[in-house]
Formats: C-alpha cells, structure tokens, sequence
C-alpha cells in the first residue's frame, strides 16, 4: 500500500482521498467474501457471497480505471470502516458456534457492508460532479454504485426471505404439530 496523500487543500484532493479509501475497501473485501462464501452454511448465501466476489474483482478493476482517468497511479489508503467491520466479523467468527447464527450475522454483514459501499460510491460522484470531472472517471464509478444497490437489494430478499421462511415455519408447526407419541 502506497503513503497516502497527508495534505488535502481542494475539492480534487478530497477526491483522490475518498478513491484510494474505496480502493482499498473493495481490494479487502474480495477476500473477506471468500472466506464468509466458504464458512456460510447456507446455500444461496454462500453462493451469494461467491458470485458477489467476482462483481467486487470487477469493481477493484473499475476503480482502477478511475484513477487511470484521473492520470494517477491506483494507490490504497486504510479505510478504517472496513477494517473495523473485518475485525469485527473476525471477534464474531471466533465465538460463534452454531451455523445459523454465522447466516444470519454475515447476512447482516453483507447488508452493512453494501450500505457503507453505497454511501461511499454516493460522496465520490458528489465530489466528481463538483470538480467536472470526466466520464473516463465517473462511469466506472456509476457502474459500482449501480451493482452495490443490486447486492443490496438481493441481500435484503435474502433478508426477508429467511424472516418469512423461519415465520411460516414456525406457524406451520403450530397448525400441524410433529407426532410425539401421544395420538391425536
């Protein structure tokens, strides 16, 4: 990881900053959702995480692109959000010890981590509509965003599925209860 840039005087500067802060949380995350596709018991939440990795490569490339538009060499910054949610799935992965509880925490995860990456897609075209800059540097940036809201969207029906299925369930157990032995 390159020095980040120490001195930010202007809008552009502002901009470069926010950049390698984004590069650096799309950079980690590709890991981290290989490892939650491969710990996640659940099937469409694995996937999920799996194909959602190959979208986050693609991003990584994007911002790339973005820098390489700016006439700037692709350089990371600490992004000490996504360090802090990393740690905090790390705490999280050594005491759980029951799977369901490991799908619904990542799946909470995914959720916070989409919205931090929204949120910070969002700043970085305000800034770039300021300062004008050119296509060559918004239109990767756009497409990120555009794909981080389908994640999100996708996690959510994940979300509500798994809320509805656990309350369909549970309600289908009390209209046809299991046979205990005891007759009807």
């Amino acid at each position: 990881m390159s020095a980040p840039q120490t001195e930010l005087r202007n809008p552009e500067d502002l901009f470069v900053f926010t950049l390698e802060a984004v590069y650096d949380m799309e950079v980690k995350l590709v890991d981290a959702l290989d490892e939650m596709s491969q710990l996640a018991t659940n099937d469409n939440l694995s996937a999920g995480f799996a194909i959602h990795r190959t979208e986050t490569e693609t991003q990584v490339r994007r911002v790339e692109e973005a820098f390489e538009a700016l006439g700037k060499e692709p350089t990371r910054r600490d992004n000490r959000v996504v360090d802090g949610l990393l740690e905090e799935r790390d705490r999280f992965d050594a005491g759980v010890k029951d799977d369901e509880l490991r799908n619904l925490r990542y799946l909470d995860f995914g959720i916070e981590t989409e919205r931090i990456e929204i949120t910070s897609y969002e700043e970085l075209l305000r800034i770039a509509k300021k300062i004008g800059v050119g296509e060559g540097v918004t239109t990767p940036l756009e497409d990120n965003l555009g794909q981080e809201g389908k994640t999100l969207r996708k996690l959510r029906g994940l979300a509500g599925k798994s809320t509805l299925d656990t309350l369909r369930d549970e309600l289908s157990a009390l209209r046809y209860p299991s046979n205990d032995g005891r007759g009807t």
